[in-house]
C-alpha cells in the first residue's frame, strides 16, 4: 500500500475553501440571516399590534355594551315615566268624566223632581177641577 503525501495543492484547496466560505458567508448567508431576522421582527411586531388591537377591541366592546345597558336603562325609565304620566292622565280624565256624569245625573234628578212636583201640582188642580165637575154633574148645579 502506498501512502499519499499531501502537497501544495492541499494548501491551495484550503485557501480556496476559506475564500469561498467568506464569499458565501458575506454575500449569501449574512443577507439571508438579516432577511430572516427582519421578517421575525415584523412578525413579532405584527403579533404585538394584533394583541394591542385585540385588547383595544375588547375594551371598546365592553364600553359599547355598557353604553347599551345604560341606554336600555334610560329607555326603561322613560317608558315607566311615560306610563305613569299616562295613568295619571287617565285617572284625571276618568275623574272628570265621573264628575260630569254625577253633575248630569244630579241635574236630571233635579229636573225629574221638578217635573214630578209640577205634574203633582197639575194633577191636584186637575183632580180638584175634575171633582168639582163631577160633583156639579151629580148635583146638576154649579158650585160656588
Amino acid at each position: 500500500m502506498e501512502q499519499i503525501m499531501p502537497d501544495a495543492t492541499v494548501l491551495v484547496q484550503g485557501v480556496v475553501f476559506l475564500v469561498a466560505l467568506l464569499v458565501i458567508r458575506s454575500f449569501i448567508l449574512r443577507p439571508i440571516s438579516e432577511l430572516l431576522e427582519g421578517r421575525t421582527e415584523r412578525i413579532e411586531g405584527a403579533e404585538r399590534e394584533a394583541q394591542r388591537l385585540e385588547q383595544e377591541s375588547a375594551s371598546l366592546d365592553q364600553q359599547y355594551r355598557q353604553k347599551i345597558r345604560e341606554a336600555r336603562a334610560r329607555a326603561q325609565e322613560e317608558r315607566n315615566l311615560r306610563r305613569q304620566e299616562a295613568l295619571a292622565q287617565e285617572r284625571e280624565i276618568l275623574d272628570q268624566g265621573r264628575q260630569q256624569a254625577q253633575a248630569f245625573l244630579q241635574k236630571i234628578r233635579e229636573e225629574i223632581r221638578q217635573e214630578s212636583a209640577g205634574a203633582r201640582d197639575r194633577l191636584r188642580e186637575q183632580a180638584s177641577e175634575l171633582s168639582r165637575a163631577m160633583v156639579e154633574k151629580i148635583l146638576g148645579r154649579a158650585l160656588r
